[in-house]
């Protein structure tokens, strides 16, 4: 068992205990209930005794410390009781209230003296703000929240910034098998990084989950990453914050698209995390982790007793990416012999061909027998369901345990309905550890997804610089390209293919400028600071004749002059192609440098269509990236042949070097690329400097 006693505490007292208060007896009541056979002492001055538990009028009166105190008063009585504790011996505080919302300035004075207290006495805390630790491993539970009886031990960690969802998943009773739950809440002391390092060492844990909201040391978090991939521990993260409002205020189409959410979610990935979308999701692939059966790709065989959910289910694999391949000769003639006027195929429907109990078992083995990785029956099972509805799944999940038995084939029983199934199904499966998935599209993609990470193993994860430092070597500012034209340029020399230009200042010398590039051309306003021109008027597609261009040019020029703006013009050749991509860089004030790829074009914000790399990019990363990404998949496998893969991937080595190049740029938007069969060259450019030097492009 880990000796952490931060965590796993082998005594323990409550502050602010009271006979007559929901909070200030259910932490005594959960450890009498998960059977904790450590010390627990009630504090309180009013009473001799909480819930059959003897008290003490303060920490001051312990006659010896205590591992842990749950502090349950007043915010502005917080910092009190702790400094107390700390003078009886006590180093460790759950700290369950005293949030911002309900305690305002005093909650933020509160977080200040924790750390203090943190730094003079190495003092560890668990809040404030939170619903505390749940351990189920020794029964400790200085915990705010009821703890019900169908609460699961079992080997899956759980660390969640939002109190709620450690509710959500201690509400769930039996379905995630838990070894140690815990809320961060403020995260004063005590962070996500924390906890994760505390699993990767636990030998009670086997896996993780994690709610993440706000990442305060993306260096930590991703080492403490390493550390559980290090110790073969999976785990699985639900990153939330990618609506509008998180985004506010970054300009280039790099920096929203990525937004602080996204690229977290890329970083753990990156660093072999599985993500979620949602609880549903989390919850789903904590059931699976739970089992501690390891899926080991794509592969699936689903079978069911309606033709209808066959095809529901097959359609959500697809959106989801789950392969679905045919029966092979085998197990088709295996079972045609036997039943002619059946037709095997995958999803398989056996219902009617025979009696269930003749010829489930047989197509099951059958399956079993293809060496798929995931055999999934699917079957509608509810607690309100009848007798022999309820019978059945029971019967099937007999028989697909029997069908894996000595395979790596992992099993899975799912109903495609989101409700409670019967407490003997659920029993039964807990004990034969057969995930028991509900809701079709969230079951699948949590399979989808631990599938996917098995299929490509996490590489050397990202690690974020320590701080911005300029480079011994970096230009100077004024050095910075400012303008579209200059930005290419910049690019060019990173290998980029761009356009042939030519910048003009009258309408006359477009004219010329179309002579020499020939057409057709496209013709653009350049200014400092001018960006979305095509907002604004200043960029003519397909010129086709000198005269065009000029009269073009003329208009351009005109428009500017009347609003006193000082415009130049850009003359490029017209770069025709099969797909639209956006390239982007950004500079992450949590991770550092990312790249981005997606859908570009005047759709790239509204599609949102886009993959993130946290960290520079060298050819042979940038090859990767691109491999995972949908537009690689796009690149890869469009109609009439591959586009230019190498041409994009040069397009990602050049905003990642040049961004590498000056410490000043914040965002590099490349949008669009475009890419065709034999070349993939960037059309327009703009570069977003950091607040103190404003916007270019």
């Amino acid at each position: 068992m880990s000796s952490d006693v931060r965590y796993r505490p082998r005594s323990l007292a409550v502050v602010g205990a009271s006979p007559s208060s929901f909070v200030g007896r259910v932490a005594l009541e959960n450890c009498r209930s998960l059977g904790f056979a450590g010390r627990v002492v009630a504090v309180t001055p009013k009473y001799a005794e909480v819930a059959d538990v003897p008290a003490v009028p303060s920490l001051a009166d312990l006659d010896e410390p205590v591992d842990a105190a749950l502090v349950q008063v007043r915010a502005d009585r917080v910092l009190g009781v702790v400094e107390q504790g700390l003078a009886a011996g006590v180093r460790t505080f759950v700290i369950p209230g005293a949030g911002t919302t309900d305690s305002g300035d005093v909650a933020r004075e509160l977080v200040q003296e924790l750390r203090r207290l943190r730094d003079e006495h190495g003092l560890s805390v668990f809040g404030p703000n939170c619903m505390g630790v749940l351990d189920l491993v020794t029964g400790a539970a200085p915990y705010i929240g009821t703890v019900g009886r169908e609460l699961r031990r079992g080997t899956v960690g759980l660390a969640a910034q939002s109190g709620a969802v450690v509710e959500a998943f201690v509400n769930a009773g039996a379905r995630v098998p838990l070894s140690t739950a815990i809320s961060s809440g403020s995260e004063a002391v005590l962070g996500l990084p924390d906890h994760l390092r505390f699993f990767a060492a636990d030998p009670e844990t086997t896996a993780v989950l994690a709610f993440v909201e706000a990442v305060d040391d993306a260096g930590d978090l991703l080492a403490a990453c390493r550390a559980l991939a290090d110790a073969g521990k999976t785990v699985a993260a639900c990153v939330v914050g990618r609506s509008a409002t998180a985004q506010e205020g970054v300009r280039a189409h790099s920096g929203r698209l990525a937004g602080a959410a996204r690229t977290t979610a890329a970083a753990l990935a990156q660093a072999g995390a599985v993500l979620a979308h949602d609880l549903d999701e989390l919850i789903a692939l904590g059931e699976v982790l739970g089992t501690r059966r390891h899926v080991r790709g794509r592969r699936t065989h689903l079978v069911t007793n309606s033709g209808g959910e066959a095809n529901l289910l097959a359609d959500l694999a697809d959106d989801v990416g789950l392969e679905l391949p045919g029966l092979g000769v085998s197990a088709h003639a295996r079972l045609t012999e036997r039943w002619p006027l059946f037709t095997p195929r995958n999803p398989m429907d056996p219902w009617g061909a025979d009696d269930h109990e003749v010829i489930y078992p047989e197509a099951l083995r059958a399956l079993a027998d293809e060496g798929g990785d995931l055999l999934v029956v699917g079957i509608d099972q509810q607690r309100t369901a009848g007798a022999y509805e309820q019978e059945l799944g029971l019967f099937l999940a007999r028989t697909l345990r029997d069908a894996v038995a000595g395979s790596d084939t992992v099993p899975v029983l799912l109903s495609p309905a989101a409700q409670d199934p019967p407490d003997e199904l659920a029993a039964f499966c807990a004990a034969a550890d057969i995930p028991l998935l509900r809701g079709a599209r969230p079951s699948l993609a949590a399979l989808a997804a631990l599938a996917g990470r098995a299929e490509h193993p996490p590489a050397a994860a990202p690690t974020p610089p320590r701080a911005a430092q300029t480079p011994p070597s970096a230009p100077m500012a004024s050095e910075l390209p400012r303008t579209e034209d200059e930005v290419l340029a910049a690019l060019a020399a990173h290998g980029l293919d761009v356009p042939r230009t030519r910048r003009v200042t009258t309408a006359g010398a477009a004219s010329a400028a179309f002579a020499e590039l020939g057409a057709p051309v496209v013709l653009k306003g350049v200014a400092e600071g001018l960006l979305h021109k095509t907002e604004v008027g200043l960029v003519r597609v397909g010129l086709s004749t000198p005269q065009e261009t000029q009269v073009e040019a003329a208009g351009m020029l005109a428009r500017a002059a009347e609003q006193g703006v000082t415009l130049d013009l850009l003359v490029a050749e017209l770069v025709r192609g099969d797909l639209e991509v956006l390239v982007g860089f950004h500079r992450d004030p949590a991770f550092g440098p990312t790249v981005l790829l997606g859908l570009g074009g005047v759709w790239a914000e509204f599609l949102d269509v886009v993959d993130v790399h946290v960290g520079d990019l060298d050819e042979c990363t940038a090859h990767a990236f691109l491999d995972r990404s949908r537009i690689g998949r796009m690149v890869r496998d469009a109609r009439g042949g591959a586009l230019d893969r190498d041409g994009v991937v040069r397009a990602l080595c050049a905003v990642s070097r040049l961004g590498a190049s000056y410490p000043e740029i914040s965002a590099i938007d490349v949008n669009p690329v475009i890419v065709s069969r034999t070349r993939a060259v960037a059309v327009d450019a703009a570069l977003t400097l950091a607040p103190m030097g404003g916007p270019s492009t």
